[in-house]
């Protein structure tokens, strides 16, 4: 009986807890310009390190092509060179 009441009492309590917390005042300012700014500013840190993650990937692959291409060249140099 006890342990239902305390169950009872928690889901109450987590029921009521999200109409009594609020976000920071920014989130809900009544002023569009300042609810832009928070969305534009989220956006930007969201996507900045995807951003990052995938210019590093596309650097470290065109480097990889790059000295794939040299390493081709070089072998292509040498053939060339013991057929003569």
């Amino acid at each position: 009986m006890t342990r239902g009441l305390i169950v009872v009492g928690a889901l109450l309590l987590l029921a009521i807890v999200p109409d009594v917390a609020h976000a920071c005042p920014v989130c809900f300012d009544a002023s569009d310009e300042n609810r832009e700014a928070f969305l534009a500013t989220t956006a930007f840190l969201s996507l900045l390190p995807l951003g990052m993650v995938g210019g590093v990937g596309l650097w470290i692959r065109n480097r990889i092509r790059g000295i794939d291409e040299d390493g081709v060249s070089a072998q292509c140099v040498d053939h060339v060179e013991t057929d003569a």
